[in-house]
């Protein structure tokens, strides 16, 4: 009386593959809509990390005050310019933690101030210098072109970042 199969019946292997097709479209859907919501709530999370991060690396425009004046020109204009540095690479640093630049043969009073408008603290920063950054530091500090290359400043500056 009990003795119905239902693998016996006809269409058995077909209704469970049809079932197993479905459960695998319905576990696919499911998936993908849990991973866009993933998905979009990382890139949500990325925006904010990456408008926290420029936020440090903004930063705040310290007056220069001096009592020549054509020396506080000329420091604020180059400091209006510090943006253009590429801080990720040669790294950031702060004036309470500024190495004396001044040590560096090539180096006098007047081009530090000019490095600090700019946001150049340490040794380790200019030691970081490549070709493009020590193109880009000598137009924006206004110096004499190559003078930074003859100078040596980076292997002077990686030597006394060493010491």
């Amino acid at each position: 009386m009990f003795e119905m199969n239902p693998l016996n019946l006809p269409d058995a292997q077909l209704q469970q593959l049809l079932m197993l097709v479905v459960a695998g479209i319905l576990g696919f859907i499911i998936g993908y809509v849990s991973r866009q919501r993933t998905i979009s709530q990382l890139e949500g999370d990325l925006a904010s990390t990456e408008r926290d991060v420029e936020d440090c690396y903004r930063k705040p425009k310290v007056p220069v005050s001096s009592a020549n004046d054509e020396e506080t020109v000329v420091l604020n204009r180059i400091a209006a310019r510090a943006n253009e540095i590429n801080f990720t690479r040669i790294g950031v640093a702060m004036a309470d933690s500024a190495d004396d630049l001044k040590v560096i043969v090539g180096v006098g009073p007047f081009l530090e101030k000019k490095l600090h408008a700019l946001g150049i603290y340490t040794f380790r920063q200019i030691a970081n210098f490549n070709e493009e950054d020590i193109d880009q530091i000598n137009d924006l500090i206004e110096f004499f072109p190559g003078r930074i290359v003859r100078d040596n400043w980076v292997g002077q500056a990686a030597e006394l970042a060493r010491k």
